[in-house]
């Protein structure tokens, strides 16, 4: 196997660990994968989102962003409202118990990134990332006509 493929291989592993740490440390929250990306999505920005926009950031299809952003919106995470210049789009906007919950997130994320990468230093952590930002979008279908 050439170590293209292992690196490959090496990278989904290391995805779906990190996905399946993350459900369990963000059920401790209440809270699913989708639902906490959503909301240290959300976090980050200044203004209202649509709908559509976020399910583009987080790559989930448009009715299971929608469920999670009802949910949230149930539990006061966050506000829906029709868009004024499109009655047919919703934009979102994140209350104070969502920020202080993105918070409490980022602090989770921390904590699993030095779960699965403390061995390493800021340099070599900073050389891996340089050196993966350069393949981020090849093979996506999104940005890669070839696919």
């Amino acid at each position: 196997m050439s170590e293209l493929r292992t690196l490959f291989d090496l990278i989904g592993v290391l995805a779906r660990k990190r996905y399946q740490t993350a459900d369990r440390l963000f059920a401790t929250l209440g809270l699913n994968h989708t639902e906490a990306r959503l909301l240290t999505l959300l976090n980050a920005e200044a203004n209202a989102v649509s709908q559509d926009v976020l399910s583009q950031k987080v790559y989930v299809d448009r009715s299971n962003v929608g469920r999670a952003l009802d949910r949230l919106a149930r539990e006061n995470y966050l506000v829906k409202r029709k868009d004024p210049s499109d009655k047919r789009a919703n934009l979102v906007l994140i209350t104070d118990k969502g920020r202080t919950t993105a918070q409490e997130i980022r602090r989770l994320g921390d904590e699993m990134a030095t779960t699965f990468f403390g061995d390493l230093t800021e340099d070599e952590a900073g050389q891996i990332v340089r050196m993966l930002r350069q393949s981020e979008t090849k093979g996506d279908p999104i940005h890669d006509e070839n696919l």
